[in-house]
């Protein structure tokens, strides 16, 4: 028992002499030290001052080695977990194991050239080279603007959608579309195929897109657009369009729309545009068919300033019969804004306004052309050219003045040969030249003609004198246009046993008794459709209204207190001679002759007057016809004599 106790204690001594010892080992890394580490440099002895407290020791060396460990663990992870990931990253899109989209082709075929506006097919064909199934395999093919179907032409077509389901590993899906593309020729446009899928097991959805392009070599419409190149701000100018069907196929309701620049204002156009001022309908072009058509307007900017005018020509939309559904072909014009050093202007008959002035056939219109020299120098070898056209222009009816006319070109042409004053023109100088011309119904030639005009556009150059020798590029440029009014007439004669009514009474009319006649009025036109056309004449007092008047549709008012008869006719087309659309009206009145005229031929119906509006002038028009007697000679029963009253 003494003995365990003493193998015990001192087992209990030795721990706490080692506890307490410095030459002693740390029990925490005693398990340490069996590896090699070195410990020699520890002190083992107490030499610290007895004043000094005991301050605990830590143990760097363990501190250090179990953070290295801990680390090394979180970069072993992380390596691990970059591996795997690319692994499977490459498992996948590598196609080795499960699916790639490069392993997904998509084919289009078709011609790489095309004509606009012909239908034209595609093929497209997709192949799964993966190992694994596509799902839900979606095909939409997306055409360019300017496409449309070819079942319905005037249909866009901007994407043909399909679901093609499933496709098999190694298996292809073939598809054919069609389409009418439109554009401008030498246009390359892009067909592209989007293919939407998804795998078994996954529920997201993957893409394959495959672009396809075509060459448009003929447009089905050729667009020209011919203007100045370089105006002044605030002239007028003229546009031309000119829309020629390029194509073996009728194209259906052809729409132009313009779009103008800032500052353009539009003015008029020979073919009537819709509400907006911007748009024309075409109709039906079909193959070989050209339309022309001429905008005037004003641009007004700044000087150097250049605006670009678009128009684009295409088929109506079905929604909307007044915008472009499918746009075919487009053009553009530019116009620079640029300050004349010389102006010029045209007036008419004494009128300086920009407006279209109104002339008569067979009259005379005397033309003044003034210019003004804009520069703070002289200007020499000025000419002034005037170009002169229109539906009334005969070449045989100018009148040049000083000009030189040059009835080839239909110009008259000013220079300091025929104007002295032309050679050299300082600054702040003016002058006018005049010709004149007489405007001639050509239709009488056989072809009619419909809103006669005469057009003139006269252009001023020359040469600065501080530049001698370089020519000014930029014309100043002045136009106007004369409106030609149309002709009506009025006639009048006088029937018995023609016409509508029975007539009654002796002939020769007999003084004191009854005899009724049938007048005939009749109104014809030629040239421009005429509104609110009216005749008005009084019958005399021996004359008395039967009431009877044809057609019933006419509006026809007599008046008792003023023996007035009154015929609104209305509206009256053109070139109505020895057609259907004439106006005429017939009505009866009875003449009871007192023996006064017994002798005579007696005045059945005084002067008739017309008014009327021109609707292509605006001017108020007038036609006379003379009083009518009982001389009914344009009737087949008449005789000599009939006319004359007896007793």
């Amino acid at each position: 028992m003494d003995s365990v106790q003493g193998e015990g204690g001192n087992q209990i001594n030795e721990l706490q002499n080692s506890l307490y010892s410095r030459g002693s080992p740390d029990v925490r890394t005693r398990r340490k030290f069996r590896f090699g580490d070195n410990v020699s440099g520890i002190k083992t002895g107490w030499d610290r001052p007895p004043e000094e407290p005991i301050k605990p020791v830590l143990n760097r060396e363990y501190e250090d080695h179990s953070m290295s460990f801990f680390t090394k663990l979180l970069i072993g992870s992380a390596i691990f977990c970059v591996i795997a990931v690319s692994i499977g990253a490459y498992l996948f899109f590598n196609g080795s194991n499960l699916i790639s989209a490069d392993n997904i082709d998509i084919t289009i075929s078709g011609p790489v050239s095309i004509p606009g506006g012909t239908p034209v097919s595609f093929d497209i064909t997709v192949t799964n080279k993966n190992s694994v199934d596509l799902q839900l395999v979606d095909l939409a093919v997306n055409f360019p603007a300017g496409a449309t179907d070819p079942q319905n032409p005037g249909t866009a077509l901007t994407t043909y959608r399909e679901l093609l389901g499933d496709i098999p590993s190694g298996a292809s899906v073939h598809r054919t579309v069609q389409a009418i593309i439109f554009g401008e020729e030498n246009l390359q446009k892009q067909i592209t195929a989007d293919l939407t899928y998804q795998i078994k097991g996954s529920s997201s959805s993957f893409t394959k897109e495959q672009t396809y392009a075509v060459l448009i070599n003929s447009s089905p419409v050729n667009l020209t657009v011919t203007s100045f190149k370089e105006i002044t701000s605030g002239q007028e100018f003229d546009m031309k369009v000119d829309v020629k069907s390029n194509t073996s196929d009728i194209l259906k309701n052809v729409l132009v729309a313009a779009s103008y620049p800032f500052g353009y204002t539009f003015v008029s156009s020979d073919l009537k545009p819709l509400p907006d001022n911007a748009t024309w309908s075409l109709g039906d072009l079909p193959p070989g068919a050209e339309k022309i058509f001429t905008i005037h307007g004003k641009l007004e900017g700044e000087n150097t300033d250049t605006r670009v005018f678009r128009f684009n020509v295409g088929a109506r939309s079905n929604t909307d019969h007044s915008v472009i559904g499918t746009e075919f072909v487009s053009a553009e014009q530019d116009i620079a804004i640029q300050k004349p050093f010389m102006t010029v202007g045209i007036s008419i008959d004494g009128d300086q306004s920009a407006a279209p002035a109104t002339g008569s056939f067979n009259q005379p219109v005397r033309v003044d052309v003034s210019w003004f020299n804009n520069l703070p120098d002289a200007v020499s070898d000025a000419q002034i050219t005037l170009k002169l056209s229109g539906t009334a222009y005969d070449r045989t009816l100018v009148q040049p003045g000083q000009g030189y006319y040059n009835s080839a070109t239909d110009q008259i042409i000013w220079n300091q040969q025929t104007v002295p004053q032309l050679a050299s023109v300082g600054a702040g100088e003016s002058g006018t030249v005049s010709f004149s011309i007489t405007p001639r119904d050509l239709s009488l030639s056989g072809q009619p003609v419909v809103n006669p005009t005469l057009s003139f556009s006269a252009a001023v150059t020359g040469k600065r004198t501080q530049e001698t020798g370089v020519p000014e590029s930029l014309n100043s440029i002045a136009a106007r246009t004369v409106r030609i009014s149309t002709v009506p007439t009025l006639s009048g004669r006088v029937a018995r046993t023609i016409g509508p009514f029975v007539n009654t009474g002796p002939i020769p009319p007999k003084a004191d008794q009854q005899t009724t006649y049938t007048v005939i009025w009749t109104i014809d036109n030629t040239t421009n459709i005429i509104d609110n056309a009216q005749v008005t004449a009084t019958l005399p007092p021996y004359v008395t209204w039967t009431g009877n008047f044809s057609p019933q549709t006419e509006d026809v008012s007599f008046s008792s207190s003023t023996n007035s008869v009154v015929w609104n006719a209305g509206t009256v087309g053109t070139y109505t001679v020895g057609n259907g659309t004439r106006k005429e009206l017939d009505f009866q009145v009875s003449v009871q002759p007192n023996v006064n005229q017994v002798n005579s031929i007696p005045t059945i119906v005084n002067d008739a007057a017309m008014t009327a509006m021109d609707d292509f002038t605006g001017q108020k028009l007038t036609a006379t016809q003379s009083y009518l007697t009982t001389r009914f000679s344009t009737d087949p029963s008449y005789k000599n004599g009939m006319e004359t009253v007896v007793r």
